[in-house]
C-alpha cells in the first residue's frame, strides 16, 4: 500500500476529508517548495460566484486599505460568529457533529465549526477579496494539533488562527506556520501569547471539553502543536 493510503482517516466528510487524506507533509518535502513552489499566488475566483460570501467579505472589509488590517477583520468574523466547536458543545451539552460537510455560506449560518471547517471558510474569505490563502495541518509529535491558514501578503505568508481570531505577527513583522515554531525569536515570543489565548478559552470552556476536543490547549507548551505541518490548496472557484 503507498504510504499515503495509510494516513489516518478522521470521521469527518465531504471537502474536509479531501483535505485531511491529501495534504502534503513537509516532512516529505522542502522548505523552498512549500513556500516558493507549491501555491500559486495568482487566485482564479470568479467575481459573482459566491455572491453571499463576496456580500460577506467585501462588507467586512468596507474601506480598509491595509492588506493586514483586512486579514485580521476578516479572522475576527470567522472567530466570534462561527464560534469554535467546542463552544457549541459548552451550549449545547454535546459535541458538535464532524461530518456535517457544510459549504462555507452554512457553516456562517449554522454559527459553529471545527477548525478545519473554520479554516476553509477564512480561505473563501481572504480569497474572494484577492489575497491567496491554504489550510494548515498542524501538530505535535506528542499528540494534538490544530488546522489553521496561511495567508500570502506583500511580506510573504502569514500564519493566522482562525480558530481563536489570532494572525502571528511580532511586533510588526509576520511569521509562517514553519518559523512560529521553528524560529527561537518567534517562538519565544508566541508561546506566551498563545498559552494566554488557550488560558482564556480554557476559563471560558473547562478543562474537560478542550481535553476530549482540543487536548493541544491543554499542554505546556501549546506551540508544540506546530512542529509537524501539513499543506493543502483549497481554492474556491
Amino acid at each position: 500500500m503507498r504510504t499515503i493510503d495509510t494516513r489516518y482517516m478522521p470521521a469527518v466528510g465531504g471537502i474536509d476529508l479531501e483535505h485531511a487524506l491529501n495534504y502534503i507533509s513537509l516532512a516529505d518535502v522542502s522548505l523552498d517548495f512549500i513556500y516558493d513552489k507549491y501555491t500559486s499566488g495568482r487566485l482564479i475566483y470568479t467575481a459573482g460566484s459566491r455572491p453571499v460570501l463576496e456580500g460577506l467579505a467585501m462588507n467586512l472589509i468596507g474601506g480598509i486599505t491595509g492588506e493586514l488590517e483586512k486579514i485580521e477583520k476578516l479572522t475576527g468574523f470567522v472567530a466570534e460568529k462561527v464560534l469554535w466547536a467546542g463552544y457549541y458543545h459548552k451550549a449545547m451539552g454535546h459535541r458538535l457533529a464532524y461530518n456535517r460537510n457544510l459549504s462555507e455560506e452554512d457553516l456562517i449560518a449554522s454559527g459553529y465549526g471545527w477548525c478545519n471547517e473554520q479554516a476553509r471558510l477564512l480561505c473563501a474569505l481572504t480569497q474572494i477579496i484577492g489575497i491567496p490563502s491554504r489550510i494548515v495541518f498542524a501538530g505535535a509529535r506528542k499528540g494534538g494539533g490544530h488546522v489553521v491558514v496561511e495567508v500570502l501578503t506583500d511580506k510573504g505568508w502569514l500564519l493566522v488562527d482562525q480558530s481563536f481570531g489570532y494572525p502571528f505577527i511580532n511586533n510588526g513583522e509576520i511569521a509562517d506556520a514553519y518559523n512560529v515554531w521553528h524560529n527561537k525569536k518567534n517562538h519565544d515570543y508566541f508561546k506566551g501569547v498563545y498559552k494566554k489565548i488557550y488560558a482564556k478559552i480554557t476559563k471560558e470552556l473547562g478543562k474537560a471539553i478542550l481535553d476530549d476536543e482540543f487536548s493541544m490547549s491543554q499542554m505546556a507548551n501549546p506551540l508544540d502543536g506546530f512542529e509537524i505541518l501539513g499543506y493543502h490548496n483549497y481554492f474556491i472557484l
